[in-house]
């Protein structure tokens, strides 16, 4: 092979090579620029079994986590609920977790649901203790955790 076409091959193999990571590099671009996820504003309603609801955090999967904006709970009996607000910076699924009864700055129950996601949701938590509950078997005859298990919030 001559000189020349030995340079002219080699030249169009390392040009090549450069135009092969530069369309790799190119493409790379285009398929990690995904649009960034949208915003998203949940309401809901939270409701605790046996005691006032005393806060509300919003646990994000994939957004940033913090207190929701929650109203003065009604209280109906024992039970009570509240309503809450969050905007998921970045949308996707999320937790709530509920204070019951305590103060907003130490609930005495911390009670939290399974992910969901998408607003609207109604969740009832149970802050039912164990022994509370024997109870009410055995005195009321009746289950007062409305089939819920201890902290933890079910979507109703």
């Amino acid at each position: 092979m001559t000189e020349y076409r030995k340079l002219r091959t080699s030249h169009w193999r390392a040009y090549g090579a450069v135009a092969v990571s530069t369309i790799a590099l190119a493409g790379g671009m285009v398929i990690g620029a995904g649009e960034a996820a949208a915003a998203e504003s949940i309401t809901g309603e939270v409701g605790c079994i046996n005691s006032t609801v005393t806060g509300v955090w919003v646990q994000g999967a994939s957004s940033t986590s913090g207190w929701a904006k929650w109203s003065v709970p009604i209280v109906l009996g024992g039970h009570s609920k509240a309503n809450f607000s969050y905007t998921l910076n970045k949308g996707g699924n999320y937790q709530v977790h509920v204070g019951c009864g305590g103060t907003s700055k130490s609930w005495k129950v911390s009670a939290k649901s399974g992910w969901v996601s998408g607003s609207g949701k109604k969740f009832r938590c149970n802050d039912i203790s164990p022994a509370l509950q024997a109870a009410g078997i055995a005195v009321l005859k009746k289950n007062l955790t409305q089939g819920i298990a201890y902290q933890t919030c079910k979507v109703v």
